[in-house]
């Protein structure tokens, strides 16, 4: 089938393909009614197909969708699920389509909705991650009651949240006692980056507030998500990573989000950004990073399984779309992974790939295998990885002196189900990991059917006609969203002032 694209003049499902000019890459939707218009979703078009290369993707044998995600439950079991709670919020930023303003109605479904949706993707098999999303969740004043009926489902629910209503210690307090983690809105500490693309920055004291607030009483790390533009904050870059730094008792990750110019006649002081520039930006602030695909992760398979690492969020995610690398502390400041290989992270990623693809064909011929089960598979599986290490780890960086000494340590706490973090910091020199995923959000626009359909992050919802739940990929919900939560809201109603709290000032 044919890659699928929206026309950003009748918002009809077109034929879209790619056209490179100047370095950079075209999504081109070709209309009949209105002609050609078109997206630009790289601005590296040699990164972009590197990409490709990479992961061996060969998008004329790519399968497609027909772009009728309304028509479709999706296919593809997702590891993360993310649900709107409300389109209220206490910021109404101006690059956000996902509030009362920009939709033209208020939803704010009752606990039936929530009751109904958690039933269905708590018999999921295995349960994905939730994330609760908005609008800003917070508002509702039965959030941490919608936290606790996932919980009742056997689901991990994590709060997508702007922080400001978290400066609240009280509030802050009994919202992270339900275990929730979060997903904290923070786009850097210069007040001139919220004044550009938030309309603003006095909400950054707020935040601030909030953070030290989810640093005292937090229960697990939590995530920053940061939306990266040109002109907004590519040059703050290496104070968010410090930031991170000083932050790394309780900041596990950090999620980039490519600024995708959406917003109206009002204006933003931003420049369309793509993922290949926030790749850049990184690189930038910290010379030497080298970014893989995420999707390139999901070949590990046979690792994930042997030492019970579970699923990776964005395992199988296209290779154009997520990207993913990792800094690592020495104690004084984040270094790129590369600092402690002999070559890059794309080598090394790669060269784990094929090893895991050999592990298991290995896997059905080792005697010690097959008898001793899976931690048969576990040594065997550990002397292939010891060899990997040896070829790919600078042991100098890592382990300082008796690095043969101190790998076997290391390898042997994994074989027998210790968590990573604890033996990097009882073997190596190596004292923490931040994490960093660029995190696109797709808008209409540069919307492509390929793209979708191994997605393994969804929206859910119920459908309006039928009214079961169903998925949906991510990048198709801005598309689809707004008749899918009106007719919602239509059916259900929304909330009353007493479980919805009215909007803060920012």
């Amino acid at each position: 089938m044919q890659n699928l694209g929206i026309c950003h003049k009748c918002n009809q499902v077109v034929p879209a393909r790619h056209e490179t000019r100047e370095g950079r890459v075209y999504l081109v939707k070709d209309c009949t009614e209105c002609g050609a218009t078109e997206a630009l979703v790289s601005s590296d078009a040699r990164r972009w197909q590197e990409k490709r290369d990479i992961c061996g993707y060969d998008e004329e044998k790519a399968a497609s969708c027909s772009l009728a995600c309304t028509n479709c439950n999706h296919g593809k079991a997702p590891s993360l699920v993310f649900l709107d709670v409300t389109n209220r919020c206490n910021m109404n930023c101006p690059i956000c389509l996902a509030n009362v303003q920009a939709m033209g109605f208020r939803f704010d479904p009752p606990m039936a909705y929530f009751e109904k949706v958690f039933e269905t993707l708590g018999r999921m098999k295995p349960r994905p991650k939730i994330q609760l999303f908005g609008g800003e969740p917070t508002v509702r004043n039965d959030l941490i009651d919608i936290v606790k009926l996932a919980k009742k489902h056997g689901l991990s629910a994590r709060v997508v949240t702007n922080g400001i209503r978290l400066a609240d210690e009280d509030y802050c307090k009994r919202l992270l006692a339900t275990g929730t983690q979060l997903m904290f809105a923070f786009d850097g500490r210069d007040p001139e980056i919220y004044r550009k693309i938030r309309n603003s920055a006095a909400s950054l004291d707020k935040k601030l507030a909030a953070l030290e607030n989810v640093r005292k009483h937090r229960r697990s790390k939590v995530t920053i998500m940061c939306c990266a533009g040109l002109g907004v904050n590519d040059d703050k870059m290496d104070d968010m990573i410090r930031f991170c730094h000083d932050g790394r008792d309780y900041i596990a990750a950090l999620d980039l989000i490519p600024l995708v110019e959406t917003w109206g006649p009002e204006g933003v002081d931003a420049g369309n950004t793509t993922i290949d520039d926030v790749e850049r930006m990184i690189r930038d602030a910290l010379p030497g990073v080298d970014f893989i695909p995420a999707g390139l992760l999901y070949q590990l398979e046979n690792l994930q399984k042997t030492f019970n690492v579970g699923r990776l969020t964005f395992g199988g995610a296209h290779p154009n779309c997520e990207s993913a690398t990792a800094l690592v502390s020495d104690g004084k400041a984040y270094r790129p992974a590369s600092h402690y290989l002999k070559g890059s992270l794309t080598d090394a990623v790669r060269a784990a790939a094929a090893l895991d693809l050999a592990m298991g064909k290995k896997f059905k011929t080792s005697v010690v295998a097959r008898l001793f089960g899976r931690k048969g598979r576990q040594l065997v599986m550990g002397a292939a990885l010891l060899g990997l290490v040896r070829r790919h780890v600078n042991f100098r960086e890592v382990f300082g002196s008796n690095a043969a000494f101190k790998t076997v340590r290391v390898l042997w706490g994994l074989a027998r189900g210790e968590k990573m973090k604890h033996l990097l910091r009882r073997h190596t020199q190596c004292h923490g990991i931040l994490r960093i995923i660029v995190l696109p959000f797709e808008e209409p626009m540069n919307i492509e059917s390929v793209r979708l359909v191994e997605c393994p992050a969804s929206f859910a919802y119920e459908h309006p006609e039928t009214n079961d739940i169903r998925l949906m990929p991510v990048c198709a919900w801005p598309y689809n969203k707004d008749d899918i939560l009106r007719a919602t809201t239509q059916r259900y109603g929304v909330q009353t002032s007493e479980s919805v709290a009215a909007p803060q000032s920012s």
